[in-house]
């Protein structure tokens, strides 16, 4: 029973910390959106290398453990991704990040959300321009994932994501035409 206990105590000793840095990479990506939403892309830069070093970390811990860690791989690509676009104007391909198939297709439906902020940011500055382009990107996303339906075994919460997508869409979208009837 010793043996037994201490190979469980070791488990659970590895999932306390797999834990602890999922949360601090969660929180890393979070406070890299707000800054590229700010306008202060270096701080922005910086946190998402941060970020990317912790994950590169957590890839040594977490095999097995994947499903505890996948929150932290999306909200990473939601960062990344975010950053490209307002920054470079492109989305990055899956395996330029080195991602698994389930974080960037979660991680790309959260983008829609942020892209929904920016182009609301862009008509309050009236360049509705801008925000038709991060409009079109939001409805690329979803017309690109629309069809796709997964076990939650395999992509937690794809469909409850693809319906917010979906909505803030509309949401945008209907702002766009409001804006344009001024």
């Amino acid at each position: 029973m010793d043996e037994i206990e201490g190979r469980l105590i070791r488990m659970q000793e590895a999932r306390d910390h797999i834990y602890s840095s999922t949360l601090e990479v969660i929180r890393i990506c979070g406070k890299s959106i707000t800054h590229v939403h700010a306008g202060k892309i270096r701080e922005a830069e910086l946190l998402l290398r941060e970020a990317k070093k912790k994950l590169d970390l957590l890839g040594k811990t977490e095999k097995g453990n994947e499903y505890y860690t996948l929150q932290a791989h999306q909200e990473y690509v939601e960062a990344y991704i975010v950053y490209n676009i307002v920054v470079k104007g492109k989305v990055p391909a899956q395996r330029e990040m080195g991602e698994s198939d389930a974080a960037y297709l979660l991680g790309m439906l959260d983008v829609v959300g942020e892209l929904k902020r920016e182009a609301f940011e862009c008509l309050r500055k009236a360049d509705v321009e801008k925000a038709r382009e991060y409009y079109e990107i939001m409805a690329e996303i979803y017309d690109s994932t629309r069809h796709m339906r997964f076990s939650d075994s395999i992509t937690p919460d794809l469909r409850k994501k693809q319906d917010m997508a979906r909505i803030q869409m509309e949401s945008t979208s209907t702002e766009l035409l409001r804006f344009a009837g001024r």
